[in-house]
């Protein structure tokens, strides 16, 4: 009889835990946010300034956990494949809507197993070059030597079907030239490797580049953005340039797995919002050159829609398709 009670009353007990440990309010732990590319570059950098904003206002640390490698998919898996339970984000840019436009095999279904929280900005490149292997100043200087030098131009990318090789490979294309595109598993070895004279030039985010910028160890020729940005005044546009239908930038968006519930994607939805509205957010952010975007989930799920949209047509161009 004892043991029957003993049982009853342990098992209500199990019972009562699980019931407080679900009502238990979101965030009640650390949430970790998965960025698919290596520290140090311009998507690390720009989701530590927002992680430190939403982990003050949601009164949880939000840990920001870099899993780098095959054209952003390994970080992502990992993202698709994690609890629905608010406590994994995932942060895309739109190498998640080229693997999509290039039919990439996947360990995930890019429409099925996520959920769209938020876009958080767009990040146009610079071309940049060592000035010691590159001494020309203006896009059409380059593209004349390099077309009168085949294969004499190389620029460090970060692989196949990135956003950094799609803008290279659409220039490339576009100027007629024959470059050697060169992928690197990320920025910041592409960038030393850049430094070094191992390469000559890369499409590299503003923000990561301005410090070798500002110390001349590297020059900006050219940004890929439809206007100059505040960040760098003094860098012309492509179009400037001679190349006036050539503009890029690249989306960074944030996503949860499929499953998380409604209330907690509205919520970290307003809390990224709220976080990208204050002035220390705005002020870092435009100083890595991005442009702040914010909105609905809806406004990043149509921009994935479009991003793929526009990788389909740059990938139709000869020669601007990845291998």
């Amino acid at each position: 009889m004892r043991l029957r009670v003993w049982i009853a009353t342990l098992m209500l007990t199990i019972c009562a835990t699980a019931a407080m440990a679900q009502e238990q309010p979101w965030p009640s732990k650390a949430i970790r946010w998965i960025v698919p590319y290596p520290p140090g570059g311009g998507t690390d950098i720009a989701a530590r300034i927002v992680a430190a904003e939403i982990s003050r206002s949601l009164g949880q640390t939000v840990v920001v956990e870099n899993r780098p490698g095959g054209n952003t998919i390994i970080g992502t898996g990992a993202v698709a494949q994690a609890a629905p339970d608010g406590y994994t984000l995932g942060l895309i840019t739109d190498a998640f809507s080229a693997n999509i436009a290039l039919e990439r095999k996947m360990p995930y279904d890019s429409e099925k197993d996520f959920v769209p929280v938020v876009q958080l900005l767009q990040v146009p490149f610079a071309l940049i070059v060592n000035p010691e292997l590159v001494p020309m100043r203006t896009l059409p200087e380059v593209v004349r030597h390099a077309k009168a030098n085949p294969r004499w131009l190389t620029l460090a990318s970060l692989g196949p079907g990135s956003p950094h090789e799609t803008a290279a490979s659409w220039f490339k294309s576009m100027a007629g030239i024959d470059m050697l595109i060169v992928p690197y598993r990320g920025g910041n070895a592409a960038l030393q490797d850049l430094l070094a004279g191992h390469v000559k030039s890369m499409l590299y985010g503003v923000s990561a580049a301005e410090e070798t910028i500002k110390a001349g160890r590297v020059r900006a020729i050219a940004v890929t953005s439809a206007a100059r940005v505040n960040a760098a005044p003094n860098i012309p546009t492509f179009a400037e340039q001679g190349f006036p239908d050539y503009q890029f930038a690249s989306t960074f968006g944030v996503v949860v797995p499929r499953g998380t519930p409604p209330e907690i994607v509205r919520r970290l939805n307003a809390e990224i919002n709220k976080a990208l509205e204050t002035p220390a957010v705005r002020t870092r952010i435009a100083a890595t050159g991005g442009e702040i975007m914010g909105g609905p989930p809806e406004r990043l799920a149509q921009v994935i829609h479009a991003d793929v949209a526009k990788y389909r047509k740059i990938y139709a161009i000869p020669g601007a398709r990845p291998n």
